[in-house]
C-alpha cells in the first residue's frame, strides 16, 4: 500500500512538471537589444516576475541603477567594456537562436536567488540552458583590474540547491568555468544543458556563486553574473569541451646545454612536438652531410654575436623574454615547412612576443650575400610577418602584420629590437591553428632574401599594460644619406666628391642654391 503511495505522489508531480510551461522569457516583452528597467521608482516595488509557469525573485534600487538577483535581456553584442554591458552573454542572444534569455545577479551579500517552482506540492524540474555572462566570461579570461585572469587550478561555480518547504531536498555543482586540469580546461562560451533531476520534487530552487578568486563567496572577486533560458525544459548535460589553453613558455622544453638549442631529429621530415597545449613542427634533414633544420626550435642563447647562418638563433634581445627559452622559427626556401602553431582546442589566442634574430638584424644594415642588389637595407625596404588563423575546418578567421624592419617612414626607420607584444585577439574565439608567413622588399627569383627568421615566445600569455618602443635604426653607412633623405622633408647638409651638397624636399642643391641633377 505504501509503494502503491508513493507511486501516485510521484505520478502527480510528473504531472505537474509536464504541464508547468518552460521559461523561455518569450513572453516578455523587451526592447530590442534591450534589458529589464532598473531606472524608475515602480523598478523599485518589483521583487518577482514570471515567464512560462516559473516566478524569479528580483531587486532594484533605481537611484543606484542598481540591481540584483534575476533578470532578463535582449542583446546579441558578446562584448564587454563597461557595466552597461552587464547583460550581455557571450553568445549573443537566447538559447537555440531565440532573442529573450534571463541574466543573473548573484553576488553573496545578496544573499540566495530563488525561482520559485509551480504547484503547491512542487514539482522536479528537469534542467535549463546556461552561458556565461560576457562580463564574468571577459574577466576570467584577461582579468579586469580587480578580478584576476584564470590560470591553472581556478574554478567559478554555481551551487545549485532545490528545497521542499524549508528542507533541502539536493544539491549540485556545476561549473561555469573549470581549469583545475590543464588537460580538460575550460570557460564556458555557448549554451550548455543543466539537468536539475537530481533535487528531486521541490518547490523553490536557489543560486548561489563562487569561485577560486576570493577566499569565500563573500570575497569572490569574479563579477558574479549568469545568464540561462529556456528554464524547466528537457535536455542532455554535456560536460564543456576544452577551450583554454595555457601559454607556450618554451620553459618545459629541455635544451641541453648553454648557448645551445633544441631541434626535434627523431626522422627525417616533419617531427611534431608540444610545449604545454602548443603543437610546434621541426624540419629535420641531413641530406647535405649535416643536420638542417626549418620551421621551429627551442633556443637558450643569450650571445648576440651571430652575423650568419652559423648562428641563427640568437635573440636581438640578448635571451628570452621570460625565463631562459625561447622559439626561433626560420621558413626555408625550399617550402618544406608548414610554419604553424596548432592549438589543443580551438580558442582565442592573446597573442605573442616576438624579437628578431641576430642573423636578420646584420643584415638590414650590412649586406649579407643574399640580396640582390647588393645592398643593405634603405629607404622603403621592409621585412614584415603575417599571422593567419584558421578555424578547425581550415577556414581563414583573420590575419594580423607585424613589422620586424620598418624603413618606410624616412624620418624613423625601426626594428624589433627587444621583445615586442603582437595581439592576436583579432583573430577570434575559435582558432584552432595560426600561420607565420614573411613579406619585403629584398627579394630575388626565388623569393625573400632577407633571412626568414624571428623569435617567439610566451605564446598565448598575458599582454602587456604597455607595449616596448620599437628601436630606432642608426642608417646603415653603406647607404648615403642623399638616399636616406629621398622623401625627407628636412634639410640636412654633407660632403659629396669634396663639395658641400645640401638635401632639401627630396632634391639636391649645392653651396650657391643650384639644384644638383
Amino acid at each position: 500500500m505504501k509503494k502503491i503511495y508513493l507511486s501516485l505522489l510521484f505520478a502527480a508531480a510528473s504531472v505537474v512538471a509536464a504541464n508547468a510551461q518552460v521559461a523561455t522569457f518569450e513572453d516578455i516583452v523587451i526592447g530590442e537589444e534591450g534589458h529589464m528597467s532598473v531606472s524608475t521608482e515602480d523598478d523599485d516595488d518589483r521583487t518577482e516576475f514570471t515567464s512560462g509557469s516559473y516566478t524569479f525573485a528580483t531587486g532594484c534600487m533605481h537611484d543606484w541603477d542598481y540591481w540584483y538577483w534575476f533578470g532578463y535581456a535582449n542583446q546579441k553584442e558578446t562584448t564587454y567594456t563597461t557595466l552597461d554591458d552587464q547583460w550581455r552573454n557571450i553568445v549573443g542572444g537566447g538559447y537555440n537562436g531565440s532573442a529573450n534569455y534571463g541574466v543573473a545577479y548573484a553576488a553573496a551579500f545578496n544573499g540566495p536567488c530563488y525561482v520559485t517552482v509551480p504547484g503547491d506540492e512542487g514539482a522536479t524540474v528537469p534542467g535549463f540552458y546556461i552561458t556565461n555572462s560576457a562580463y564574468a566570461y571577459t574577466s576570467m579570461l584577461n582579468g579586469d583590474g580587480y578580478a584576476k585572469k584564470f590560470g591553472l587550478g581556478d574554478w567559478f561555480k554555481l551551487t545549485i540547491t532545490g528545497y521542499a518547504g524549508d528542507e533541502v531536498t539536493g544539491t549540485k555543482e556545476y561549473y561555469l568555468a573549470d581549469l583545475r586540469d590543464a588537460a580538460k580546461a575550460y570557460i564556458i562560451n555557448d549554451w550548455r544543458y543543466v539537468d536539475l533531476s537530481g533535487l528531486g520534487k521541490v518547490t523553490k530552487i536557489g543560486f548561489e556563486l563562487s569561485s577560486t578568486d576570493g577566499e569565500d563567496a563573500w570575497s569572490m572577486k569574479t563579477p558574479a553574473y549568469f545568464c540561462f533560458d529556456d528554464f524547466g525544459a528537457t535536455g542532455t548535460e554535456i560536460l564543456p569541451e576544452k577551450n583554454i589553453n595555457f601559454a607556450a613558455t618554451f620553459e618545459d622544453i629541455t635544451v641541453e646545454g648553454t648557448e645551445s638549442f633544441f631541434a626535434d631529429k627523431t626522422q627525417v621530415g616533419v617531427n611534431p612536438w608540444n610545449s604545454v597545449d602548443y603543437t610546434l613542427d621541426t624540419y629535420y634533414s641531413n641530406s647535405w652531410g649535416s643536420d638542417y633544420f626549418a620551421d621551429y626550435v627551442v633556443s637558450n642563447c643569450t650571445a648576440t654575436d651571430g652575423t650568419s647562418y652559423d648562428k641563427p638563433y640568437q635573440s636581438t634581445a640578448g635571451g628570452a623574454k621570460n625565463g631562459n627559452n625561447y622559439a626561433v622559427f626560420f621558413a626555408d626556401y625550399y617550402n618544406t615547412v608548414d610554419g604553424s602553431i596548432y592549438l589543443a582546442a580551438p580558442s582565442r589566442v592573446s597573442g605573442f612576443w616576438v624579437c628578431n634574430t641576430t642573423y636578420v638584424a646584420y643584415g638590414i644594415k650590412n649586406w649579407d650575400g643574399m640580396s640582390s642588389d647588393n645592398k643593405p637595407f634603405g629607404q622603403d625596404d621592409y621585412f614584415k610577418l603575417f599571422i593567419t588563423g584558421y578555424d578547425i575546418n581550415g577556414e581563414e578567421t583573420g590575419t594580423v602584420e607585424q613589422m620586424l624592419i620598418d624603413c618606410t617612414d624616412a624620418k624613423e626607420w625601426h626594428y624589433i629590437k627587444d621583445w615586442r607584444w603582437v595581439d592576436l585577439t583579432s583573430l577570434g574565439n575559435n582558432v584552432m591553428y595560426v600561420k607565420f608567413t614573411f613579406d619585403g622588399t629584398k627579394k630575388n627569383d626565388w623569393g625573400l632574401t632577407t633571412p626568414t627568421y624571428f623569435c617567439i615566445d610566451d605564446f598565448g600569455g598575458d599582454a602587456p599594460a604597455k607595449n616596448t618602443p620599437y628601436e630606432v635604426i642608426e642608417q646603415p653607412t653603406a647607404i648615403t644619406n642623399v638616399a636616406a633623405e629621398k622623401s625627407n622633408n628636412a634639410v640636412r647638409k654633407f660632403f659629396k666628391g669634396g663639395r658641400l651638397v645640401i638635401a632639401k624636399d627630396g632634391k639636391l642643391f649645392n653651396a650657391s642654391g643650384a639644384e644638383v641633377k
